[in-house]
């Protein structure tokens, strides 16, 4: 519950913030009203009051640009009627009948300053279209070009302040105004006049304001984009990061930050820039839309996020199709179902909220003030209420409490990284733990194997072997007791070269087994065996080379060295079709002992077509076990080269040694 009440506390006092920077302060006399064309100032100071809005009742003549000579005549122009400003000609007609939104007309006012003499700034804001103002018979300010009708007019929008001097005199202002571009004719703000340090200060701390919370939409679009390219799986920085670069082109553009394009590009194309603003406003709907529904999809609609897209893209594409005054005109429909669309989220916000999902409660917090400001724009804009352009102030309060709730949510997310990460050493720490003790098992069945072929061989030499040569020795003395007739019968020939074949058998089983010659001290000498051995009983010429830079090997990885170099070979011979193979033991640089053999046969592509396929695996698990780097390759020239280097360990003496 205290964590609920945080979000609260922060609404509220951003709201009190939204005040002060509105302005809503209770005056202690109400301001002055224009009355039939005139107002009356001469009880106040304007140098201490701070700026008149010249709000009221002003002469208008419709469907008439009068200039200062027309009333200059011996007769006046007939008054249409009057119309109180700021107000649309099209939304309070000065008749019973409606006036159209496309049309021009002459505004008319008499100020009544103090006598003193001061110098005042007169401030104009939105005037759609086009307008022309004199003072006192002077042209002093214009924006756009005034006309008749669509082709003669030329729109222009942005703040114009205009400097004058008032001698106690009255003012005559004289606005001539034009209208074929909006839905909306005629003079929408208020008219300032004041001092003109004064004016041009607000006006200056409005653009800062404004400024300062486009650059903050920027920047958080901008960088929850990157966000998003780093990591594409969560596609809600996506959305709010396009979210919040919309909202930054539609204030840039529009009238809630007086235009603040102005003060970056001087000149541009007015009716392009106005459906620039519109069309960034309907484009941010799907994409806000898409943003919670990316957060919370059990509390957002698919089906009505699939409507959102398809109204928003139907207005996308009226936008660029239809005239200017034709698309603001269908835009208050739009605004309709956004202030709709607003308090639908608030309620699925309060939902997800109530479901304590992750973060909702400040999200909840800034889109209160978000949606507040949006439907005070909205309605404002539609002339139904007297307020100031917010939204950019709620979007930036929106994005401070995103960030916020963007920061907790990277908090959780790094904090369980590092729980994750530390789970995840600590069972790294006992898998490296285990396949160390896997790989001494391991090591200790080997050694356990090759004792056992050292104890068979043993046996074999030690025992059948003797038995065998007793036997064969034995049947040579009862062979020479034999007279010659029973000598040469086929018989004991047969028994005599059994009895050889035998023992030769034999033996060469126990040397295959194990050596006699295996031994960590004489390993050259057993390999130098096995090679002459294997080219007896294949018929293959293979050659043994050594260069031992050490008189003894102490290398405990020797024995498998020994049985790599016999897979090899048997490879060799057995499946790469050799015809001659280079069997080297080189122990270079007291750091090293390496064995390799070379082969000259059919290559490794087509022996390994061949049947079998164990050899290989076994050569790589007697490397694993000695820490030796072993690589097959094809040799230059033909044929396959096998090479295998065990490191030695020469600070512990097993290595080499002189």
């Amino acid at each position: 519950m205290r964590y609920r009440i945080i979000p609260s506390i922060l609404l509220l006092a951003v709201m009190a913030v939204l005040c002060l920077c509105s302005g809503c302060r209770v005056g202690k006399t109400a301001p002055p009203l224009a009355r039939q064309g005139v107002i009356d100032l001469s009880t106040i100071d304007l140098q201490q009051a701070g700026p008149i809005r010249l709000d009221g009742v002003w002469e208008f003549y419709w469907k008439q640009l009068l200039a200062p000579a027309d009333f200059k005549a011996g007769h006046l122009p007939v008054v249409s009627g009057y119309l109180t400003l700021p107000a649309a000609w099209n939304d309070t007609p000065p008749k019973t009948k409606k006036t159209e939104a496309a049309g021009y007309a002459t505004f008319r006012l008499r100020i009544l300053p103090g006598k003193t003499r001061q110098g005042l700034t007169l401030q104009l804001g939105e005037l759609n279209s086009a307008y022309r103002l004199w003072v006192n018979g002077l042209l002093l300010g214009e924006n756009g070009v005034v006309g008749k009708n669509a082709a003669e007019e030329i729109p222009a929008q942005g703040i114009r302040q205009i400097r004058l001097q008032s001698d106690g005199q009255p003012l005559e202002l004289l606005l001539q105004v034009s209208n074929y571009h909006h839905r909306s004719g005629g003079v929408i703000a208020p008219i300032m006049l004041g001092a003109s340090e004064t004016l041009e200060s607000a006006q200056q701390r409005e653009w800062s304001l404004a400024l300062l919370c486009i650059g903050s939409l920027l920047v958080m679009g901008f960088y929850h984009i990157g966000l998003f390219f780093i990591r594409k799986s969560d596609r809600a920085p996506l959305y709010f990061g396009v979210y919040s670069l919309l909202w930054a082109g539609s204030s840039l553009t529009s009238n809630a930050t007086d235009w603040a394009v102005n003060l970056l590009v001087p000149h541009y194309p007015v009716a392009l820039l106005n459906r620039f603003d519109l069309l960034c406003f309907v484009l941010s709907l799907p994409v806000g839309y898409n943003f919670f529904r990316t957060l919370y999809p059990d509390e957002f609609s698919r089906l009505l996020q699939q409507i959102i897209l398809v109204l928003a893209l139907l207005y996308t594409g009226l936008g660029l199709l239809l005239p200017t005054m034709v698309f603001t005109s269908i835009i208050p429909a739009f605004y309709l179902f956004a202030m709709v669309m607003i308090l639908y989220c608030l309620a699925m916000l309060f939902r997800a909220m109530g479901s304590n999902r992750e973060a909702a409660s400040l999200i909840l917090a800034g889109f209160m003030v978000m949606g507040a400001t949006g439907i005070n724009d909205m309605l404002y804009d539609l002339q139904m209420i007297q307020s100031v352009y917010l939204i950019h102030i709620g979007m930036f309060v929106f994005i401070f409490f995103q960030a916020i709730a963007l920061s907790i949510r990277f908090s959780r997310s790094f904090h369980a990284v590092e729980q994750l990460s530390c789970e995840l050493s600590g069972k790294n720490r006992d898998l490296e733990e285990e396949m160390a003790e896997r790989t001494r098992l391991e090591r200790e069945i080997v050694n356990i194997s090759e004792e056992e072929r050292r104890s068979i061989s043993h046996q074999l030499h030690d025992g059948l072997c003797q038995l065998l040569t007793g036997v064969r020795l034995h049947f040579s003395s009862l062979r020479r007791q034999l007279s010659d007739a029973d000598r040469q019968k086929p018989e004991v020939a047969e028994v005599s070269s059994l009895l050889e074949e035998s023992v030769n058998h034999a033996y060469d089983l126990s040397r295959g087994l194990w050596p006699v010659e295996h031994d960590s001290n004489v390993l050259s000498p057993s390999l130098e065996e096995l090679t002459r051995r294997l080219a007896e009983s294949s018929g293959v010429v293979i050659e043994f080379n050594q260069q031992r830079g050490c008189r003894v090997c102490t290398n405990k990885g020797v024995t498998q060295l020994y049985r790599i170099a016999q897979e090899a070979l048997t490879n060799a011979v057995k499946h790469a079709r050799a015809g001659r193979i280079a069997v080297a033991l080189q122990c270079q640089n007291r750091g090293e002992l390496t064995l390799t053999v070379q082969d000259d046969g059919i290559g490794r592509d087509l022996a390994e077509r061949t049947k079998g396929g164990l050899g290989m695996g076994i050569m790589q698990h007697r490397a694993r076990l000695i820490n030796a780097h072993l690589t097959v390759a094809d040799a230059a020239g033909g044929g396959t080269l096998v090479s295998c280097t065990i490191p030695c360990d020469l600070e512990t003496t097993e290595g080499c040694s002189p």
